[in-house]
């Protein structure tokens, strides 16, 4: 079958009537023809071959003209299903019991049938956000040198964690080696998981344990686990400060001196501050023995990343300061390590 030129210009023509049949009509006189997609937020927003979607007032609507059936949610909870027309006192919704009147201020929500409603995205949306998801990171920081003198460091590291809006676990590896002319001067391995979740938006509970060894401090094994409540004191734009408060079980083992274990406080300050291409973390964490309070332990970390790539690549620029009142034979009270180290993140 031939088609002529004259039958194509005039589907052409008749397109976009086809396709773009709702009509709204402004209180100030205006005429907008397009598709009317949804109404939320007190907006319409409609489709048009002109501008795309557009948004409009709902204030500023007199009256709507629909060409198929719209679902509309009313203030007081009523939900219609019908073609929309314009009537002496409003809108005009066409259902199968016949015309209801409707005023356009009334209406709460509208949406397409066959769409998803506003409320049921909501949802999705909330759900969604609440859905845990893991989080993986694996870190290598090292540099080498040889000739007239030999030295070398790594540091290499993991973390896995599983979040939702509610909770997070994290679980974490890392492992600091270094020699300098033959001698160690780093060898440490650390291993911990970390547990916390609200029962509100301000308050909730922790659980955390960690194992430990360091060479370097003639230590053998720390076993350090602690339980207690979690206050989120300030979560306000990019700043996100929590306080920790619990009880805690320490173990220490020793080649040398005799073992130490006593059950102490947990007291921490953990904090995040979110730029817009950067993001800064700190930790200070207390803990004293109950067995002797002069014995503590005060560790502070603190880290900037800055991503390299959108979505895999960061740097991080970090400094952990460990303050121990009674340290082991041969050994300084503080301990401060710098590190700068590529980090490798993926889902």
């Amino acid at each position: 079958m031939k088609i002529s030129r004259f039958s194509v210009l005039f589907a052409c023509l008749l397109l976009p009537t086809v396709v773009f049949a709702d009509r709204i009509e402004l209180v100030d006189g205006s005429v907008v023809n397009g598709k009317l997609t949804a109404i939320e937020g007190g907006k319409l927003r409609v489709e048009t071959l002109f501008a795309g979607v557009i948004p409009i007032a709902q204030a500023q609507v007199k009256a709507v003209v629909t060409d198929q059936p719209l679902n509309l949610a009313l203030a007081d909870g009523t939900t219609l299903t019908g073609r929309v027309a314009g009537g002496e006192t409003g809108l005009q919704v066409e259902v199968a019991e016949g015309a209801v009147a409707v005023a356009p201020q009334q209406i709460s929500t509208a949406w397409r049938e066959g769409a998803e409603s506003p409320a049921a995205r909501l949802a999705r949306e909330v759900a969604e956000k609440a859905r845990r998801k893991w989080a993986y990171e694996a870190s290598v920081s090292a540099s080498g040198r040889t000739g007239v003198r030999e030295k070398l460091n790594a540091t290499f590291g993991f973390k896995a964690t599983l979040a939702s809006a509610q909770d997070r676990l994290i679980l974490s590896l890392q492992a600091d080696r270094a020699q300098d002319r033959g001698l160690t001067t780093a060898d440490r391995d650390f291993a911990g998981v970390d547990y916390s979740t609200f029962f509100s938006p301000g308050n909730g509970w922790y659980a955390r344990t960690s194992l430990e060894k360091d060479k370097i401090r003639s230590l053998d094994l720390r076993s350090n686990t602690a339980l207690g409540f979690t206050r989120r004191m300030i979560r306000k734009g990019p700043l996100d400060l929590q306080f920790r408060f619990g009880a805690s079980y320490v173990h220490e083992q020793y080649p040398i001196d005799p073992d130490f274990s006593s059950p102490g406080l947990d007291l921490a300050f953990l904090s995040t501050y979110t730029m817009p291409k950067a993001k800064f973390n700190s930790t200070v964490t207390y803990t004293p023995a109950f067995q002797d309070f002069s014995n503590y332990r005060l560790r502070h970390e603190a880290g900037l990343e800055v991503p390299i790539t959108a979505s895999l690549w960061k740097l991080k620029v970090s400094m952990t300061n460990e303050y121990l009142s009674q340290p082991q034979t041969n050994t300084d009270k503080l301990d401060t390590t710098y590190l700068t180290s590529l980090i490798l993140s993926w889902r």
